[in-house]
Formats: C-alpha cells, structure tokens, sequence
C-alpha cells in the first residue's frame, strides 16, 4: 500500500518557509526592509562626526547600520566579547563599528582619536553613550535612538516578510490580525527580535493547524486563529 504523501502546513498557507525565520547573517534583505518614521538618512564620509545607533539588545542598530553601509560603503567591523575586543577597527572616510561598547578601552580611545585626526565619520551601534568619549577627541556627535515598534509598523513588516517567502501562483492563508500585532508590540517594546521570534511561533502554530486540517479534509478557511501569546510569554527566552 503506498504511504500517503507528507503535507507541509507552510505549502498549505502558500508559504515556501516560515516568514519569521531567523537569517543566518546579519542584515536585512533590501525586500523586507521597512523604513521607519524618523528615520536619519545615511551619513555621509569625512564629516569627523561620530553617529551612534544607540538602543538595547534587538532595537534593529546592526540592521540599520548594515543598511547605510549599502547606500554608503566603508569598511565594517564587528567587536566581539571575548579577547578580539582589542584588535584595533579599520579606518577609513566613513566606517561602520558594530558593538562599539565593547571594544578595549584604551583601543576605543585611540580608535576614535586616529579617526577624528583623519576627519572621519564613524558610524557605530551601541549600548551605551559614547558621546562624552568622542567629544574628548573633536567628533561632533548625533545620536539615533529607537522608538518602540508601533502596530502598524509591526503588520507592514509582517506583510513583507510574508509576502517575500510566498509561494508563486497560490492562495495565501497567513495574516497578521491587528489586534494580536497589537499585544505583541506591547511585549516587544523596541525589540524587534522579541516580535520576531513571537511570530515565528505563531506562523508555526498555523502551519501546524493547517497540516492538521488538510490531513483530515478540513476546509483551511475553517481555521481560527487560537494564539495564544500570554500562554506563550510563559518562560519565553530571547534568542540569541
């Protein structure tokens, strides 16, 4: 008797995937971007300023760091939190130090001094305020922070996000309903990695209920959207 054909619940939504995937780089693809309300435009080089992305773990600094470095190249640099923290950034008219906070302090100090004698922009994510450290050495310093996501935000970048891994030619059946973008962007705050990984289990969860129902000949438009994210915040843990 032949096996009876394995059904994927995201084929089933008209999905190649889950939307909400984690990449396995860093960035974002030029598809899904959303440009955000106040959103500075990318520096330009030789201004002997220091721009600091500046906000907690998530916010989205290495995503919008990496997207100026599209629109305007310099040479990138990732600080690590173990002893590669000392090696010394390149420099160059415009450079992108990623997790700047982390860098030796004395390498920080002699970092920014080599590049405010060369009159470079630095453009750098970070957690903390390196405002009064750039200052010492002549940068004029602008500092970007990041407003929590709003629902609207949160229900143009899922479209997005849904739309870039649909399937060709085929009905789509995931949508973000407002009223849950709205109780996940209250959790999420201005972590756009939190909202990430909550909507990843909930595409899931569709996916699951969708490959339910085909194996048991439901009709897929028959499927409620039970969700629930208070159940799902219980011990919920931050991907890294």
């Amino acid at each position: 008797m032949p096996r009876a054909p394995i059904i994927d619940g995201y084929r089933a939504l008209g999905l190649i995937r889950n939307p909400f995937v984690a990449e396995q780089t860093a960035g974002v693809e030029p598809a899904v971007w959303l440009d955000r309300a106040g959103q500075p435009p990318a520096p330009q080089p030789i201004a002997r300023r220091l721009v600091q992305l500046l906000g907690p773990r998530g916010a989205g600094k290495t995503s919008l760091l990496l997207h100026w470095q599209a629109q305007q190249p310099g040479p990138y640099h990732y600080v690590e939190a173990d002893w590669r923290r000392w090696r010394f950034p390149p420099l160059a008219p415009l450079v992108y130090w990623d997790e700047l906070d982390r860098l030796a302090a004395p390498v920080r100090w002699l970092a920014m001094r080599a590049a405010a004698a060369r009159g470079s922009t630095i453009v750098a994510a970070t957690h903390i305020d390196l405002a009064p450290f750039a200052q010492r050495h002549g940068l004029t310093v602008t500092t970007h922070t990041f407003a929590p996501i709003s629902t609207d935000e949160l229900l143009a970048w899922a479209v997005r996000r849904i739309d870039h891994a649909r399937l060709p030619d085929q009905p789509l059946g995931l949508t973000l309903a407002p009223a849950l973008a709205a109780q996940i962007v209250t959790h999420a705050g201005t972590s756009w990695r939190v909202a990430a990984d909550l909507l990843h289990i909930w595409a899931a969860e569709r996916a699951k209920a969708a490959q339910t129902a085909l194996e048991f000949g439901t009709d897929l438009t028959a499927i409620p959207d039970t969700f629930d994210l208070a159940a799902r915040l219980r011990g919920y843990h931050v991907s890294d």
